[in-house]
């Protein structure tokens, strides 16, 4: 078998440097239902390591889309932010409940 894919494992980070796109959808796992046992979902919990994903997806774009648990701690994502750039967090729901969050980040976010 040939390919990224083969090679690399399908590691993002070890591929990432190879990549170019407009935008960058992360959907990193969340260590299984464990989550929901957290008031607050801490970014440390992800694997690969958050801020490594986020300074391997900068590489491609600016855009980026992070999908993440309804607990995440806003305050961890607020620091996932560049200075002087922003970050838009958006509640995503079902049947009138909170089920997930998605972080935009670049021209991403809705003016």
């Amino acid at each position: 078998s040939s390919g990224i894919n083969a090679e690399y494992g399908g590691d993002f980070l070890k591929i990432a440097p190879s990549l170019r796109a407009d935008v960058v959808f992360l959907s990193p796992p969340w260590g299984g239902p464990e989550y929901l046992r957290e008031d607050v979902y801490s970014l440390s919990n992800l694997t690969p390591d958050c801020d490594k994903m986020m300074a391997a997806a900068r590489q491609i774009s600016e855009n980026i889309a992070l999908f993440l648990p309804r607990n995440v701690s806003v305050d961890e994502v607020i620091e996932l932010v560049e200075p002087g750039k922003k970050v838009e967090v958006e509640q995503n729901f079902l049947n009138r409940r909170v089920k997930t969050v998605t972080v935009y980040f670049g021209e991403l976010i809705s003016e």
